[in-house]
């Protein structure tokens, strides 16, 4: 007897293979069948007629790692198996909540509470990625995981919060501890080199980690030193990673940010200009344009022999913690010094002229030449705040800065720094050039998007207070509708590729990806009649409709449409298994 039967359905097994009609058998936890299952019985039949019936959907970029220890963690990421996702990895951008070791254990716990936003000290009970699975684990798992090592953490772990390269027997530990990371299950290893201190390190220091790498067949993952005007060299120092040690490459949520030295206001008015003309005249611009030089040296380095992919998150504003748009320097030592520095006026005059004044220059790494100056690229309207962790300020996510510096009587940069000492650095911001769900923004995406390297991610922050990203509950859905549905860019096979077995192959998930006998039953049904989404950046907290039935592991976490309380189904997903 089948533990699940699914017929009559459109089944699009992931492959890129066209779709077929058939069934789906499902008996402990794997696929039996694919086809025909006849009239076998089964302990509970969801006729799919009309659907299409897929592979569990992939998100190979979250940052859902921080709250996986909480005993909350399902109502937490409930919007991502509401979308569709029964896997995700982990420890993304260098940050990563799975080896926390006892030496500057305080600062790594700090580090990552600047994007989890909530003292960590309580929740972290483990010192390895195997302790760290084991307390995942034993608790229950809402939906399947696998993980990075961050090499952010492990920087601080070996070094501390250093403005400056490795010294020698610096960089041994951490070469160590990436090494026991991979060993106990680690798929890889992330990197942040926008974020302190992950943009202190050197090619060099990104090689040496790509030949642990290569001893474990792991993947090398990087949030680019830079996506603005040294786009290029920032790629060619994840390909050199590549070259030296012929390790796997992604590319994490790959944009353009124009950007010109010299002419910041310039540019920044041309942007606005261009998203005007746009969106009010109809202009039809080709903004897609320019990314494609990006994409095609992409597509030239894989010629080559160096194997590369990326990944792009479906929404026109990013987001990340504010402290990674002030100067380095401001970090260096401990968060608790850098919040006491901030409170200083001869101090924010410094970095306020930084900000204005100083050229962002490659390598990104000196003084004030960091590359996440965006407040200079898309002027002071272009941050808003995201996510806060107390009630009393609140009333300040969606704002911008100059917003909030006109309620309470100041400066837009006085408004930052006081917002990052009252909330103890753990605020997360959106950022983006024009204005929030903008359609010109959005199109400058679309070559990466329908390119067949590429895949969409969440990127997702998620914590249990404080205003989400849309992209956390609709992202998946929302790519499909794009591309598939309305613009029909893509075929259905090809979007369904995109988001299940490309990502499984890239970040070897054995198992995983496809609807194929064997494999782990992850399926989700959904009727792309009725798929589409109703989130966006003013109401981001609405679930998709459309997706019908989610299926982890063989057994159902989403029913009709309805999250089926206190089913736990998923499991950690290890390298080699």
């Amino acid at each position: 007897m089948h533990d699940i039967l699914i017929k009559n359905g459109t089944i699009i097994d992931g492959t890129g293979r066209e779709g077929f009609r058939g069934d789906i058998a499902i008996g402990e936890g794997r696929i039996t069948a694919v086809g025909d299952a006849g009239e076998a019985a089964s302990r509970e039949t969801i006729d799919a007629a009309g659907k299409i019936v897929a592979p569990g959907f992939i998100d190979l970029h979250s940052h859902a790692d921080f709250v996986m220890p909480l005993a909350d963690h399902d109502r937490v990421l409930k919007p991502l198996v509401m979308q569709g996702v029964t896997t995700f990895i982990g420890g993304n951008c260098g940050f990563s909540a799975a080896y926390v070791p006892a030496k500057n254990r305080g600062l790594v716990s700090a580090h990552l509470e600047n994007l989890s936003g909530r003292p960590m000290g309580d929740i972290i009970t483990w010192r390895t990625p195997a302790e760290y699975f084991d307390t995942v684990r034993a608790k229950g798992m809402l939906l399947n995981m696998g993980m990075l090592a961050g090499h952010g953490t492990l920087r601080i772990a070996s070094s501390g919060l250093e403005t400056r390269l490795l010294f020698p027997d610096e960089m041994k530990e951490m070469e160590r501890l990436l090494e026991e990371s991979l060993e106990m299950g680690c798929l890889g290893l992330s990197t942040g080199l926008q974020y302190f201190p992950g943009s202190m390190s050197d090619t060099d220091e990104l090689v040496r980690m790509g030949s642990v790498l290569k001893k474990y067949g792991g993947i090398f993952t990087s949030h680019l030193r830079s996506y603005s005007h040294t786009l290029d060299l920032a790629m060619e120092e994840v390909f050199e990673v590549g070259r030296q040690n012929g390790v796997r490459l992604q590319i994490s949520h790959l944009y353009w940010q124009p950007y010109s030295r010299g002419m910041a206001a310039v540019t920044r008015q041309a942007v606005r200009l261009g998203s005007f003309a746009y969106n009010r005249l109809k202009l039809p611009i080709p903004v897609e344009k320019g990314l494609v030089p990006k994409i095609r040296t992409i597509e030239k380095r894989r010629r080559e022999g160096i194997d590369v992919h990326f990944d792009m998150v479906p929404t026109s504003q990013g987001f990340t913690e504010l402290f990674a748009f002030l100067p380095p320097y401001v970090s260096e030592g401990s968060r608790a010094q850098a919040l006491e520095r901030l409170a200083d006026r001869a101090f924010r005059k410094r970095v306020l002229h930084d900000i204005d004044h100083v050229e962002p220059d490659w390598p990104h790494r000196d003084g004030a030449t960091w590359s996440f100056n965006y407040l200079k690229m898309t002027g002071w309207d272009g941050l808003r705040v995201m996510a806060v962790p107390t009630e009393g300020n609140r009333w300040m996510e969606g704002k911008t800065f100059p917003e909030i510096a006109r309620e309470t009587g100041g400066e837009a940069f006085d408004a930052i720094c006081d917002l990052l000492i009252e909330e103890n650095g753990q605020v997360l911001v959106f950022h983006t050039p024009t204005v929030p769900d903008d359609p010109f923004v959005f199109r400058s995406m679309w070559a990466g998007f329908t390119h067949p390297l590429s895949m969409p991610a969440t990127d997702a922050i998620l914590r249990p207070v404080g205003r989400p990203a849309h992209v956390f509950y609709d992202c998946f859905p929302r790519f499909i509708q794009a591309f598939a549905l309305d613009r029909k860019m893509l075929s259905m096979e090809e979007v369904v590729r995109k988001i299940t077995s490309l990502p499984a192959d890239i970040m070897g998930l054995e198992g995983r990806g496809r609807l194929s006998k064997g494999c782990h039953a992850d399926v989700v049904v959904f009727d792309p009649i009725r798929l589409r989404s109703g989130a966006d950046f003013y109401n981001p907290e609405v679930h998709p409709e459309g997706i019908e039935h989610v299926i982890v592991n063989g057994r159902a976490v989403v029913r009709s449409g309805v999250r089926v309380e206190g089913v736990l189904a998923g499991d950690v997903v290890r390298r080699g298994a």
